[in-house]
């Protein structure tokens, strides 16, 4: 009769072996589970990040130069050129969060340039950038993007604006006759049409989009995203 133990035995090295190698194929599973993430993390933390657009000289100095007003210093250490339209509701988001900042903190430490940029799905666009400068004719522009963009709401859904205009410059005192006129003869289409083309050719495709000392930042960012360009800009 054979002795239990020795017949056991085989059985129980078998279920040892089998115990250590799930063991170590367990391991292995796991770290090649493991190591993708790792990986997947590293490639995401290596990403490139959008490079910077900043302007050459010559381009810089034309989009500084031009445009439909400028207001401040011209002689500033910072200048901001913005291209935007009255119709379109984010410019209107940058006039009410960030552009009433920038002008009280800011507004004799720098040169502020705008450019008209309308867009072909505003209807109203074309009118009221026409509008503001027909007011600058009279040497009210800025006064005019004023009222346009506080009033954007009351006007911006209308059919037709002619109305609005009118009341805009009766309320700045405009001659009504010469604002009219402006108006109804498109006398600054050329120059709003060069002011795409310009916009366009340093590339801006919507708006708002601005360029700070020749650096470009796009949409209605926060106030503290320009006073940060603004501050490293005057301490140079």
């Amino acid at each position: 009769m054979k002795d239990k133990k020795t017949v056991n035995l085989p059985i129980l090295v078998l279920v040892v072996l089998l115990i250590v190698v799930a063991f170590f194929v367990g391991r292995y599973t796991q770290k090649d589970q493991i190591q993708p993430s790792q990986n997947n993390q590293a490639d995401s933390q290596e990403l490139p990040q959008e490079e910077t657009v900043i302007l050459s000289d010559d381009d810089w100095q034309i989009i500084k130069d031009s445009g439909a007003a400028a207001k401040g210093d011209s002689n500033a250490k910072v200048t901001i050129v913005e291209f935007s339209e009255y119709q379109c509701p984010f410019c209107k988001r940058y006039i009410d969060e960030a552009y009433a900042s920038i002008m009280e903190d800011y507004g004799d430490q720098i040169n502020y340039v705008f450019h008209d940029f309308p867009l072909p799905f505003h209807p109203h666009a074309q009118q009221t950038a026409l509008a503001a400068r027909c007011a600058g004719d009279q040497s009210k522009y800025w006064e005019m993007h004023d009222l346009l963009f506080e009033n954007q709401a009351e006007w911006s859904e209308e059919e037709d604006i002619a109305a609005n205009l009118n009341s805009y410059a009766q309320q700045l005192g405009l001659n009504q006759s010469a604002f009219s006129s402006c108006l109804s003869s498109n006398k600054f289409a050329q120059e709003i049409e060069d002011d795409i083309s310009l916009g366009e050719k340093v590339g801006v495709s919507g708006t708002p989009s601005f360029f700070v000392n020749g650096e470009m930042i796009v949409g209605a960012l926060p106030y503290e995203n320009f006073k940060t360009l603004i501050d490293a800009q005057l301490k140079k």
